[in-house]
């Protein structure tokens, strides 16, 4: 099912559309696809399309300070922070957006709850070590106590993170925990956790569109917001498949 998930979206994502427009002007040989996709292609390429986007995803959780968060028996940290690579040297860790891990740290050394709890998460088809694990020894090393970290089971997605994190729940009689993860998943992760019965107080963090302030470089098309605006959409194609599924 995980391979699914990873490539349906790329059908309807704006990489699939020009895909598929172009494949229709050489198959019928009409121009009207080349200019439908080169439309597609100047209108994703936009930073302020992608600014757009980004903005609305993240409107519903935006940030707020930790002073306000209430205590809970632990702290969740998901997982879609860390990379990296097998070298000669061993495994080496790389960092995508680390803002949930410290997070997640600050949290727990606030006294907002004792314990920490990370994901495994894996894909099935990777033989690297789960980023859970990775993040606990560098959560060690930044002064938490091993006996205050959880893992779960193996996770490829969030939808597995939310079952294996209630099995974690169940075993330690927690009742709620605080959910820190990006700001635009906040929403389709704690419509999750509230299917399988979890309660959550969640938390936001590692904003992509904080900044809105416009200056000329926003009208200027670029390789970079086409990533952005296609990342965003199949953000929006996630939320809508779970909406289909839970309705």
């Amino acid at each position: 099912m995980i391979y699914l998930h990873k490539l349906l979206p790329l059908l309807v994502s704006p990489l699939g559309l020009l895909t598929g427009l172009m494949f229709l002007a050489l198959l019928f040989k009409r121009q009207w696809p080349v200019y439908a996709a080169m439309a597609i292609l100047f209108l994703c390429s936009f930073p302020l399309t992608a600014r757009s986007i980004w903005m609305n995803l993240e409107s519903e959780y935006p940030y707020q300070p930790m002073s306000t968060v209430p205590k809970a028996d632990a702290v969740l940290v998901l997982s879609g922070m860390l990379g990296g690579f097998e070298s000669e040297y061993g495994y080496v860790t790389e960092w995508g957006d680390p803002d949930r891990f410290f997070v997640g740290v600050q949290l727990v050394q606030s006294g907002k709850a004792d314990k920490l709890i990370f994901t495994r998460g894996q894909m099935p088809w990777s033989d690297l070590p789960s980023e859970g694990e990775l993040l606990k020894q560098k959560a060690i090393e930044m002064g938490v106590a091993s006996e205050q970290i959880l893992l779960t089971s193996a996770v490829s997605n969030t939808a597995e993170e939310s079952l294996a994190v209630k099995s974690v729940m169940e075993q330690h009689g927690f009742n709620e925990i605080i959910l820190v993860t990006s700001s635009f998943h906040l929403p389709r992760a704690k419509r999750l956790f509230d299917e399988v019965g979890i309660k959550t107080y969640p938390y936001s963090t590692d904003f992509k569109a904080a900044n809105t302030i416009l200056d000329w470089l926003d009208f200027i098309p670029s390789a970079e917001a086409f990533r952005d605006t296609s990342d965003g959409i199949r953000e929006y194609i996630g939320r809508l498949y779970y909406w289909l599924k839970f309705v």
